[in-house]
């Protein structure tokens, strides 16, 4: 399949499938978990944000919300162009349609990218890592956020991949075990390959606490699991998932990333 066949598919897929463009930061009532974001950044060391923050495939651009205070200017990018780009143009931001591998903006134009759950999804990872190098000013840092198959979810995520009824890189064992349009199996060695490979050189990793049952029992968020049973291990795992993640970050279904 050639890149532009690959990335027309992809956009087709997510137009008609616009509630997998989800996000651990991202309520389902379209609103920004802006403690968390707050809480997971401080603990990568990103106290401070420096612009022009380049949201690279920012859906909505509903993160334009958190930027805003900040007073730095705010570009958001996906491969779609988005009805909600219109309500959350102005104040600052912009939006582009267009293409992670091919990023229409000058060298070293960007003090901060961040990339929050779209990155697997690229057809061509090291490119996309190399673009993202390429528009990043000197001493600015990425924001990543990516699922993590370095647990239980990956095992079952390769088993329903080989076995079961999904070809490889199109299944993701959260919300409600959907069919996904690329989704490579991602892992914290993965990571650091890709931007290795791209130039970059400091890498900062942590995953998120309340998500530490999803990544060692993905079946909680199987569509046949009673919410009262996921409610119950949510409530156990939060006497200890903090302490769990803070030193085993890759069990977690999520790993967040400061890389530089």
């Amino acid at each position: 399949m050639t890149r532009n066949a690959d990335l027309a598919g992809m956009q087709e897929f997510y137009k008609g499938h616009a509630a997998l463009v989800t996000s651990p930061f991202i309520t389902v009532a379209g609103g920004v978990r802006t403690a968390d974001l707050n809480r997971f950044l401080r603990s990568l060391g990103m106290i401070r944000i420096r612009g022009p923050v380049l949201d690279l495939g920012c859906g909505s651009g509903l993160l334009s919300r958190y930027f805003h205070p900040m007073d730095v200017s705010y570009v958001g990018l996906d491969i779609n162009n988005h009805p909600g780009f219109q309500k959350a143009r102005g104040r600052g931001n912009q939006f582009v349609q267009g293409d992670a591998l091919r990023l229409p903006f000058k060298t070293r134009t960007f003090g901060t990218v961040v990339c929050v759950d779209s990155f697997e999804h690229y057809p061509d990872p090291i490119r996309a890592a190399m673009e993202i190098r390429r528009v990043l000013d000197v001493g600015g840092r990425v924001f990543l956020s990516v699922p993590n198959y370095a647990n239980m979810a990956g095992v079952v995520k390769k088993h329903m991949e080989t076995h079961g009824p999904y070809r490889r890189d199109a299944w993701a064992p959260f919300d409600f075990w959907k069919r996904q349009e690329r989704e490579h199996f991602v892992t914290p060695e993965w990571i650091r390959g890709v931007f290795l490979n791209a130039g970059f050189l400091k890498f900062r990793m942590v995953g998120i606490d309340n998500e530490l049952c999803y990544g060692l029992l993905p079946w909680l968020w199987h569509p046949a699991c009673p919410h009262r049973i996921e409610r119950g291990v949510r409530m156990a795992f939060s006497l200890f998932d903090q302490t769990v993640v803070r030193k085993y970050p890759r069990l977690s279904l999520h790993t967040l990333w400061c890389i530089s």
